[in-house]
């Protein structure tokens, strides 16, 4: 039963970050600002206060407002934990005709669950003016446009 544990865990673990690249430090310092803020309303409750706070507790280099680190493509480089995502626009529609619409939306990647399919950290979503953590899958994008990006 211990191997068997040992082997999930071990898939769980490669599944979630999809590569052997290690994690970057301040994303890993992002990650534990949000775990502390769980439940919690950060700044006025917007979503960017977020985002912003984590990345300055963090000790990241950032411009406000939507300037959050280094762009990265997520098609061609590993996505982390801790990295931001900003939404313009994005309509999702899954297959069982449920959606998610962002207008503009700034969320932090919680979990890296597949290519294009995360955990992310967010408030000010769905009334909810507290941090919450909500899945996405990018795959189902219908229209509008997101952009992530690696703190720096």
């Amino acid at each position: 039963m211990k191997a068997f544990l040992l082997i999930v865990a071990s898939f769980a673990f490669v599944y979630t970050n999809q590569t052997n690249e290690t994690i970057p430090e301040i994303n890993k310092k992002i990650i534990a600002f949000c775990d502390k803020q769980m439940g919690k309303k950060v700044g006025k409750g917007e979503c960017w206060d977020l985002a912003a706070s984590a990345l300055n507790e963090a000790g990241a280099k950032w411009k406000s407002p939507y300037e959050f680190g280094k762009e990265i493509n997520d098609k061609k480089e590993t996505v982390f934990p801790g990295d931001i995502i900003q939404f313009d626009g994005v309509n999702l529609v899954y297959p069982d005709k449920s959606w998610k619409g962002f207008a503009k939306h700034t969320a932090i990647i919680y979990k890296v669950l597949n290519k294009g399919e995360y955990s992310i950290a967010e408030q000010n979503s769905n009334g909810k003016r507290f941090v919450i953590v909500s899945d996405i899958n990018l795959n189902y994008i219908k229209k509008g446009k997101y952009q992530i990006y690696r703190p720096q």
